[in-house]
């Protein structure tokens, strides 16, 4: 392979691997290297089976489109690496042509689009619970106005039962058992109506450290660690402070909860710089043209992790599906409120976790701006 070659194959933003007509590796580059997990520089010669025997699907498109009439120009493939979360990639084969027209290798072309995948169906969820909103809303409404019918006819109970202790109790119970129902249907309420915020600016480290001390507050054993870093350079964000605050909160909450009384809680808030792509220089749109030029925008990025016992695949796939819980006295409703509070900010929530390497939640808000 020539410099020049080797320069562009090396730049390319997407995952090429090439093989000759025996199937043996002739070319990996960096970004394929990294993403299945081999030394680029330990494939050159080698049979593709081998290499690639921790994802054969990889050798098997690169072998069939040696003798296949027609290649995909676009597919997807779901790789899965051992008991890691599995990875998604869009990829196109080709045939490479000798001098004299014959195939004397093939090549295939990836990007990962996990990230785009996960986006995918956060966004299948959003849509479904939209849908689901109104519905839930007025089912809501009906068992609220059937509690409160049931609670007025214990007090009545209660009042007949004056100077029976037994019975009393008994009515007390079913009474806080409907304040338990009645409020758990009032967090179903919320988390189904559309939000309403009261934009203000705020500081960033400050709606963290408050949310954190309200979550302490229901923790009094808490953390015996926190650690804590904050970039000097933290710009203001523009938010509802006090949903914001209950978002962070739900997520301390979480990590307090993983660790119980005996591990590490870190938070740490950088400023994240993240491109913007706009119509034209100018600003102005251009008809025909999408993405021209590229400005930079700003983010606050937070993460909040902990040292606990993590969570397998399977868990963390699940995490932002409303009512999914792996706690015994858990309402399922933590996470996918805070993602709920963080989308309508412009924001996003991701996760990280590995089982025995803790939990580590990501916040990115977008910045307020100049103050003008």
């Amino acid at each position: 392979m020539s410099d020049l070659a080797s320069r562009v194959l090396a730049s390319m933003r997407c995952g090429v691997v090439t093989v000759d007509h025996a199937g043996r590796v002739t070319s990996v580059n960096s970004l394929a290297g990294e993403w299945l997990r081999v030394d680029p520089a330990a494939t050159r010669g080698r049979d593709c089976r081998e290499v690639f025997s921790h994802c054969p699907a990889i050798a098997h498109l690169l072998l069939d489109a040696l003798g296949r009439a027609s290649l995909p120009d676009r597919a997807e493939l779901e790789i899965a690496f051992e008991l890691e979360r599995r990875t998604l990639i869009g990829f196109s084969l080709s045939r490479i042509p000798g001098d004299g027209g014959e195939t004397v290798g093939s090549a295939i072309f990836f990007k990962d689009l996990t990230v785009v995948e996960e986006e995918r169906e956060r966004q299948a969820l959003r849509n479904r619970l939209a849908s689901l909103g109104e519905t839930a809303a007025q089912l809501a409404h009906e068992i609220r106005n059937r509690l409160g019918g049931i609670r007025l006819f214990l007090g009545l109970a209660k009042r007949r039962l004056a100077g029976d202790p037994e019975g009393e109790a008994y009515v007390e119970r079913a009474e806080s058992e409907i304040l338990e129902a009645n409020a758990k249907m009032g967090q179903i309420l919320d988390f189904v109506r559309p939000l309403k915020l009261d934009l203000s600016r705020a500081d960033p480290e400050a709606l963290c450290r408050e949310a954190l001390e309200a979550t302490l507050a229901r923790f009094p054993g808490g953390p015996p660690k926190v650690e804590w870093i904050a970039h000097e350079d933290l710009p203001q964000v523009i938010v509802d402070p006090g949903r914001v605050r209950d978002a962070l909160a739900n997520l301390f909450a979480n990590g307090v909860e993983a660790i119980a009384d005996a591990g590490t809680l870190r938070v740490r808030l950088s400023r994240e710089d993240a491109p913007v792509l706009v119509a034209s220089p100018l600003g102005k749109e251009v008809p025909g043209l999408r993405g021209y030029g590229e400005g930079r925008g700003c983010r606050v990025r937070i993460e909040i992790g902990d040292d606990g016992p993590g969570m397998p695949p399977e868990v963390l796939r699940r995490i932002f599906h409303p009512f999914f819980t792996t706690k015994v006295h858990g309402s399922g409703l933590g996470v996918s409120a805070a993602q709920k509070i963080l989308d309508a900010h412009g924001g996003s929530l991701d996760a990280r976790s590995e089982p025995g390497r803790g939990t580590t939640f990501i916040v990115l808000l977008p910045s307020a701006g100049p103050e003008e």
